[in-house]
């Protein structure tokens, strides 16, 4: 909203009005909520009291080109090197267990063929020792026999560390027999048969053979230690009826090395761990290459992005020709963005110095109306001018036709908005004043100015005006209408609306002939109390958002109600009444009102 500086002219560019009073500028004033007091006076701001910037206790902004995470680089290697350990744990784990697996059933099965070698062995041992129990020559000489012969096992086999044959000592069948009969390695520790068995996986095998792990204190150099080993036991039947597959009366027990088992999986799994380590290494190698790889063209990227935020508009990514991944693609996006912004930026500029120039117009424009309305003994005068664009093409004028009785009143309307009617609404209005000079027709005035205009005016565009002159001692007006709106008159006497619109057509039209023969002049008496309304289309015009017009009838309704009010508020309330019907819908036109009663 511009306001104008004359007297009086309520002048607006918005919905909000401005009334300036009598030979003052306006300034507008704006009052935020919280700055008023009680009595709504602007409370006035001192720089002084306003907080200032950069004061310790603030952390300084972070900087926008510093990492805030984890770069790129270790993102890709990262998963990569917890993948490849994953693998390599698992493959570890696999490979470990399948080969002590593999070596537990080698030894397994070696065992179970060393049992079953001897089982024949044992029956002849448990058979001495039952028969030769009570002849001590005989039964030391078997058994000495007996002792060699598993001497000589034991030497030719490491794997085996010894070999036990024992019976129950309570001449029953028991499930553990634990009496010795014959032992390779005297008074070494045997682990008793735990509950959990170890399968023998061979194809018919002996199924009252058990087998299981336990220890076996070794007797070294450095002491006795206990060694893994594998314990493998059969019954030793003494006769048709030692059937019972739980308890036995003897049982041969032969006891393996478990240590290869150990020494092997500890080998594999160092193997494996080795493995693991160079494979990883080789990986998080493989895996910054490749990032490194991957984030270079990146990097690029954000070095020609910092250059673009820095201004230079005309930077290109070189990323867009040297990349053919999705990160060309990007570079292609950005590089796209960039001539965007560049575009923008020119048509920024190129609109700033549009806009700028349509201020250097509108100021025109404003200047071109009355600085100040008359002052006129007896009549009430005020007007409002509201443009739809920042050039409008509507024009009102108070012209002296030279004596100080009668005073000249327009309002005109150019076809057209912007600046195009901005420029006609100028020269019409030159040539409006130049003809008005010393002139009491308003026909005649028309008539001389449409033989100017209608010989520069662009084919196609035209101006309706309505011309009055006021005798202000008889209160007489004459009126002449090119074309225009009808005038408004209310008569106080008696309450009526009388439309005032002499014939004639639009200034622009006709070069002269057509419009001088058609152009009339009406001449009217004035009462106190009588009101006189001048408007432009723009006015009954006016659309809301359904696009229904404001009208001719709702303005004679509006003027019946309120034509006894003061010129000021007359106006005010119209151009109230007429953004109430707007509402949130653009003004489509220029809105000019000029109204005076007549008072005393």
């Amino acid at each position: 909203m511009r306001p104008s500086t004359g007297a009086g002219v309520l002048n607006t560019d918005s919905k909000a009005l401005e009334v300036v009073n009598a030979g003052a500028a306006a300034s507008s004033v704006r009052t935020r909520p919280g700055m008023a007091g009680a009595t709504g006076r602007q409370t006035p701001t001192s720089t002084r009291s306003l907080p200032k910037r950069g004061v310790s206790g603030r952390s300084a902004p972070a900087d926008p080109n510093q990492l805030r995470g984890l770069p790129l680089a270790l993102k890709f290697s990262i998963p990569i090197s917890l993948l490849v350990i994953l693998a390599m744990s698992i493959f570890g784990y696999l490979a470990t267990q399948t080969t002590e697996t593999q070596l537990n059933d080698e030894i397994v099965n070696s065992g179970y063929g060393q049992l079953q070698a001897l089982q024949h062995f044992g029956q002849d041992v448990i058979l001495d020792f039952r028969n030769t129990k009570e002849k001590k020559e005989e039964y030391d000489k078997k058994f000495a026999a007996h002792r060699a012969y598993v001497q000589r096992i034991l030497d030719r086999n490491p794997r085996i560390y010894d070999i036990v044959i024992y019976a129950s000592t309570q001449n029953v069948a028991v499930e553990v027999p634990d009496g010795v009969v014959l032992q390779g390695r005297e008074g070494m520790k045997i682990s008793k048969p735990p509950k959990e068995r170890i399968k023998i996986k061979l194809p018919n095998a002996d199924q009252d053979v058990l087998v299981y792990n336990g220890t076996y204190v070794v007797k070294g150099a450095d002491g006795e230690h206990a060694e893994p080993s594998l314990y493998f036991r059969i019954p030793i039947r003494e006769g048709p009826e030692d059937k019972d597959p739980v308890r036995m009366f003897s049982s041969l027990n032969v006891i393996l090395s478990a240590k290869e088992i150990r020494e092997e999986v500890g080998k594999m799994k160092r193997a494996m761990l080795l493995l693991g380590l160079i494979l990883t290494g080789i990986s998080v190698g493989v895996a910054l290459l490749l990032a490194r790889y991957t984030v270079r063209p990146i990097k690029e990227l954000v070095k020609d992005m910092n250059a673009v935020a820095a201004g230079e508009l005309e930077h290109q990514s070189p990323v867009a020709e040297t990349s053919t991944d999705e990160v060309g693609l990007l570079a292609t996006a950005f590089n796209q963005m960039t001539s965007s912004l560049r575009s923008g930026r020119d048509s920024e500029r190129e609109n700033q110095r549009i806009s700028g120039e349509l201020n250097t117009a509108k100021s025109i424009h404003i200047k071109l109306m009355p600085e100040k309305l008359p002052q006129l003994p007896g009549i009430d005068i005020f007007t409002a001018y509201q443009s739809a664009k920042e050039v409008g093409g509507d024009y009102y004028d108070f012209i002296p036709v030279g004596d100080a009785e009668h005073l000249a009143m327009c309002v005109a309307d150019v076809s057209g908005k912007g600046i195009p009617g901005s420029m006609v609404m100028g020269t019409t209005r030159t040539i409006l004043r130049m003809m008005a000079v010393g002139n009491q027709s308003p026909a005649e005035v028309l008539a001389k100015t449409n033989y100017h205009v209608a010989r520069d005016i662009k084919r196609g565009m035209f101006v309706t005006c309505v011309y009055c002159i006021l005798n202000v001692r008889t209160r007489e007006l004459v009126v002449a209408s090119a074309g225009h709106n009808p005038m408004l008159i209310f008569r106080a006497a008696t309450g009526t609306i009388e439309k005032v619109r002499p014939n004639g057509i639009a200034l622009g039209f006709d070069k002269g002939p057509i419009f001088n023969k058609t152009i009339r002049e009406e001449r009217l008496q004035l009462e106190v109390g009588d009101r006189v309304v001048l408007y432009t289309d723009g006015v009954v015009e006016a659309m809301n958002a359904e696009r229904e017009e404001w009208s001719d009838e709702a303005l004679d309704a509006f003027t019946l109600q309120n034509a006894e009010l003061p010129s000021k508020d007359f106006v005010r309330l119209l151009i109230k009444a007429l953004d109430d019907h707007k509402g949130e819908a653009e003004q489509h036109d220029d809105i000019t009102v000029t109204t005076f009663r007549v008072i005393a």
